[in-house]
């Protein structure tokens, strides 16, 4: 799967609206980002959204279950 084609499924499944964030995301963390979305629904989580903090490093996925709200960050090291 090419770059755009991830980052097409990181703007639809992780809800990344920018397209170049999207881009970016694919690149960094290839499908990463995708296969830990996947795993958190199939335990029951739902993502609320994303965001990337230190411009490029990191993004961070947040996801609620019941009362309980979590971040979960992806770093580029």
């Amino acid at each position: 799967m090419d770059v755009f084609e991830l980052a097409r499924k990181y703007h639809d499944e992780l809800g990344i609206k920018e397209p170049s964030m999207a881009t970016m995301a694919a690149e960094f963390f290839d499908d990463l980002g995708l296969k830990m979305a996947e795993f958190l629904k199939g335990e029951g989580y739902t993502i609320v959204g994303t965001k990337f903090i230190d411009y490029d490093k990191s993004l961070v996925i947040d996801t609620t279950k019941g009362e309980k709200r979590f971040e979960i960050t992806l770093r580029k090291s």
